[in-house]
């Protein structure tokens, strides 16, 4: 005798969505709003300072910096040019 066997597929669809790197928007705690952020490397760029330097307006507070998940440094846009 034969068993029959009854199976239900179900199939998603994912689309992915590319963001350029360089500009995530994402809440800043210190502005209480979603502004733009840049990579850390890219915010050293904008203001023609090296990592180092970077680091210690972000530890002044002079520059907003949101940690990601992932462990990554994103730079508030709006503190970089509020200057």
């Amino acid at each position: 005798m034969k068993r029959r066997l009854k199976m239900k597929i179900t199939t998603l669809r994912q689309q992915t969505i590319r963001i350029p790197a360089s500009v995530v928007r994402a809440h800043c705690l210190i502005c209480e709003r979603e502004v733009e952020t840049l990579a850390a490397a890219h915010a050293a760029e904008v203001l023609e300072v090296d990592a180092d330097t970077l680091s210690q307006l972000i530890d002044a507070g002079q520059v907003h910096a949101i940690e990601t998940v992932s462990g990554s440094l994103r730079v508030c846009q709006d503190s970089l040019f509020s200057k």
